[in-house]
């Protein structure tokens, strides 16, 4: 079956999230940051870590920033001397190390796969992001690792690592449960609902902003499908005219965005678009997902869209393991 190793990947997903439970990673990316104000900086999945990350801090009244890489050399002059926390899977990405070279930070701290990569080489402090050996380009194990590690991170200063490490574990567990369960077939038919969507537009608040983008770009990549991630907020914004028959709406849902998805989702099936809810119920629109709660929701959502775009792929015949013009740094 085609995808085989992206979904052998999310599997082990809850594997990595519970190993994570018991390392010392968030405390050493804590102590790497200190008192500074990271800069967070990726490209693709790793920068809508990087997005989440800011939230997470900000929602901890801490300060933070973060950049896309590839806009590095454009905004160096307000960076420059900053602490910058580069996130890479490969630890090769160029646009990381361009940026590096162009912000010229204070603190170069490497969150990775690859503890032998070359931006593990020029950091002070790396962070191995404990995922192991990550090959279908379509990056699962590796985005929910960093995810966990900077979710964990940002509010170790409020109830510190038991309250954290148990969550992360009660996390891995619900999400195993749901994979183990009926995930796929649950996601088949969610696919087999938005297949006539000549589009598909993923929004969230919050927290779920930069995890709708992730979860747009995994469609993207492995079903070739056009796939937009928005704030709901936004949304109401001139977007709502695209909405149509044509068109597919996957909301992200939890208690603190409900109010502000559910209003697109209403709107949405005035127009007769195909919806959706991950996470949460929202009116009468189907849920998919595995149940999140807590602070680290974030990673059951990012599950649910991984095996929502690998379903979309299979129901077209593509094989997400390698997709068309795009391939993986492997080490």
């Amino acid at each position: 079956m085609a995808g085989q190793q992206f979904e052998a990947e999310i599997r082990e997903q809850p594997a990595v999230l519970a190993r994570l439970a018991v390392s010392r990673t968030a405390k050493s990316l804590d102590a790497a940051i200190g008192d500074r104000e990271p800069l967070f900086i990726g490209s693709g999945s790793s920068l809508f870590v990087a997005q989440l990350a800011t939230l997470a801090w900000r929602r901890f009244g801490r300060r933070a920033e973060s950049l896309a890489a590839s806009e590095a050399r454009f905004r160096a002059d307000a960076h420059r001397g900053c602490c910058a926390v580069a996130l890479s899977q490969s630890g090769r990405t160029a646009d990381v190390l361009d940026a590096l070279d162009a912000l010229g930070p204070v603190r170069t701290i490497a969150l990775t796969n690859d503890a032998k990569s070359p931006l593990a080489a020029r950091a002070d402090v790396t962070i191995d992001i404990l995922a192991g050996a990550e090959t279908a380009v379509p990056a699962s194990k590796s985005v929910t690792a960093m995810a966990a590690i900077l979710l964990w991170a940002a509010g170790r200063g409020v109830d510190g690592d038991t309250a954290a490490a148990a969550a992360l574990e009660r996390a891995a567990s619900t999400i195993a449960a749901w994979l183990e369960g009926d995930a796929f077939s649950e996601m088949d038919r969610a696919a087999a609902s938005l297949e006539a969507a000549q589009s598909i537009v993923v929004i969230g608040a919050g927290y779920g902003v930069p995890v709708a983008a992730e979860i747009a770009l995994k469609i993207k990549e492995a079903s070739y499908r056009h796939a937009e991630g928005f704030g709901a907020g936004e949304f109401h914004h001139g977007s709502t005219a695209i909405l149509e028959p044509a068109r597919g709406l996957v909301g992200i849902v939890d208690a603190s965005s409900s109010a502000a998805v559910c209003a697109v989702l209403d709107v949405a099936r005035a127009a007769h678009a195909v919806v959706a809810a991950l996470g949460d119920a929202c009116g009468n629109a189907p849920v998919f997902g595995p149940p999140a709660a807590g602070r680290f929701a974030p990673l059951a959502w990012i599950v649910g869209g991984q095996v929502l775009a690998l379903a979309l792929a299979r129901r077209s015949g593509i094989d997400s393991d390698a997709p068309r013009g795009l391939r993986k740094f492997l080490g």
